[in-house]
This record gives structure tokens, sequence and C-alpha cells, in this order.
């Protein structure tokens, strides 16, 4: 067997508003970062067991001269591959409160993988019912209860361009409704979101004053319980339309709508 990743890395650029920065502790600014840290309670244990003079934690201390290195990241749960809890669309999904991330089964999150493929999907279209219903003719398999669908139209090729986050297409709700209706919870796809960019849903919303241009696929989730996977990536190396399993285990964040993922597929060769 081998394995496939299907995930996007998490790095900061200009372009992406969910990783707002990495500070790294470098191996050699390790020493001098945790000596200032446990300076105080290295004083005070010096003290009480009388020690004198007080010993210096620095470079000194360490093989080589360096440290541990360590990062320190700030994003939302958003950032990088992550997967949408039903908690995300709104406070209930099909009438029940809506599932946090950590209330997710995990029997949700892996499955035999199903790629539907509409590269040739341009800037800002999207993938209707009628496009799912013939891309499954076309690759000639039924869905069931447990597939895990995977939407492949090649835009995380495009990141970190500034087209990743404002021109991706998306689905319609109304696909994802065909989806769900034969069981299916997760549904996974390679752009930045399910749902058109957000400057172009407001900017239709404010020129027509139709509220359904606002994150139609996220409110579709209130009323069918589904996950979401986004900013996937790598699904060209996937075998084929199907012969694969997907996992996709979310951290698990207390009481969040998100967590970050790392899904993979496994491939029987």
């Amino acid at each position: 067997m081998r394995l496939v990743d299907l995930s996007m890395m998490i790095t900061q650029d200009p372009n992406d508003p969910n990783v707002r920065g990495i500070e790294r502790w470098t191996h050699e600014s390790g020493p001098g970062r945790i000596g200032k840290v446990m300076a105080e309670f290295i004083g005070t244990v010096a003290e009480k067991q009388g020690i004198s003079p007080v010993p210096v934690l620095d470079q000194h201390a360490f093989p080589d001269g360096v440290f541990m290195s360590n990062e320190v990241v700030t994003l939302t749960v958003h950032g990088g591959t992550h997967l949408d809890a039903p908690f995300h669309y709104g406070p209930t999904s099909e009438g029940r409160p809506a599932k946090t991330i950590e209330e997710v089964p995990l029997a949700w999150c892996c499955g035999p993988g199903v790629r539907l493929s509409f590269r040739d999907k341009g800037a800002l279209e999207v993938i209707t019912r009628d496009d799912v219903e013939r891309e499954l003719d076309r690759v000639g398999h039924r869905l069931r209860p447990g597939d895990v669908v995977l939407v492949e139209t090649g835009w995380s090729e495009r990141w970190p361009d500034t087209a990743y986050f404002t021109e991706h297409p998306a689905l319609t709700p109304e696909a994802i409704e065909l989806i769900v209706d034969h069981g299916v919870k997760l549904i996974g796809i390679d752009t930045s979101g399910f749902d058109l960019p957000t400057r172009t849903m407001v900017e239709r919303f404010v020129t027509t004053g139709d509220t359904k241009h606002l994150w139609p696929c996220h409110m579709f989730g209130r009323e069918r319980e589904y996950l979401q996977i986004e900013r996937m990536a790598g699904l060209d190396g996937l075998p084929g339309p199907t012969g694969f399993t997907v996992f996709c285990a979310p951290v698990r964040v207390a009481g969040a709508g998100a967590g970050w993922a790392r899904p993979f597929a496994l491939v029987e060769a």
C-alpha cells in the first residue's frame, strides 16, 4: 500500500488572513530565550539552596551550544487544510444542536474515496447538481453511505497567488444536496472554501440585495448535517476516481467549529 498526502502546509503568506504569524525559536536563539524565561525560577532555587554564584542557563548548558527548536503559531482554526464541523455553519443542524469539532464522530472522518474532477471550471464558476451527476456517470460510480467525496478543481496549484483566494470556483447547495442524499457525511475540495470568494459573494449581495449569495453552501449545513474539508491539495496524485480510502481526523479544539487536519489517502498498490 502507499499513502497520498492530501493536505496543504500551514505557512505564512500576506494573502492568507487565517495564518496571522509564526514566531520561531531557532536552535541558536533557544538558550538565551529559555534562560530568560527561567531566570527568576533559577534565582529562587539557588537562593533556597544557598548556591552562589547563581548558575546561568545559556548556550554553555547545551551540547554544541544550541537548544531545541520551538514555534509559536497564531492562526484561526481555518488556517491550512482543515475540517469544518456543523457548528461552523450555525448553532443548529437538522433541527438539533450543531456538533462542534470535538463532537464529530471519527467514523465520519474516513471512508472509501470518490474523486470528482471539475478542472474545466474557470474562475468564479460554480459546480452544479447537473455537473455532479454527469461526473458520477462519467466515472461510473454510484454514491453510497460512508463514501468520502473529493472535489478536484486544480485550484490548489495556484497557491499562494492572489487568485487562489479571490477567483476560485465553488460548489452549489444543490450539488451538495445530491451528494449528502446518498448518505455521504464528508466532502472535500481543493479550493480555499466551498463557497465563492468572500468579496464576490458580498459584491453580488450589494448589487442584487439577495441574501442567497452569502455563504450558501455553509448555510445549507444548517439544513443537512455534513462536514467540509477545505484547502486540500494533491488530489491529482490519486490513482483514479476510486480505489483509495480517505482519512481526515481533525485536531480536537474544544467548542470550535473547525479543526486543523492532515487528510491522506491509502492506496492499494
